[in-house]
């Protein structure tokens, strides 16, 4: 996991605390940008992928923690994302029905999709997925 300390979260953001963000996302590699109280408990995390090559990346898992929920935490931290990689396509991962809601809400706010569903480039494929999808399928004996 990349990410580098930042100074005040006040700064730009306007949220509470501290916030752990990324000066540069090593590319295909998984990312987070956390969100600290001013006890320096973490309070949010944002984890995604990024490829700079074809302008996509992946948001793999936003949290907030409960107390600090409906406070626009989440939304702030999608929108620095945003703001960090400008122009690129996004895609998250499976989401509850909390985190559809959540997506949606942000899509119309944004104007991007934000949806669910697979990578969009083979550069943010995971190491598993490659090497099956290079393994050739066995044939078996009731295969004809």
């Amino acid at each position: 996991m990349s990410g580098t300390r930042v100074g005040s979260a006040g700064a730009g953001l306007g949220l509470p605390g501290r916030l752990n963000g990324t000066a540069e996302s090593v590319s295909g590699m998984p990312t987070e940008i956390v969100l600290f109280d001013g006890a320096d408990r973490v309070i949010g995390r944002l984890t995604f992928r990024v490829c700079r090559e074809c302008r996509t990346g992946r948001i793999l898992d936003i949290w907030i923690d409960e107390t600090w929920q409906r406070e626009g935490l989440g939304r702030e931290l999608v929108r620095g994302l945003l703001a960090r990689h400008p122009g690129h396509a996004w895609t998250t991962t499976s989401q509850t029905r909390q985190g559809q809601a959540f997506f949606t809400a942000m899509s119309r706010e944004t104007g991007l999709s934000l949806a669910p569903g697979g990578p969009l480039c083979p550069h943010l494929v995971g190491r598993l997925r490659r090497l099956l999808t290079r393994v050739p399928r066995q044939r078996s004996p009731g295969d004809d």
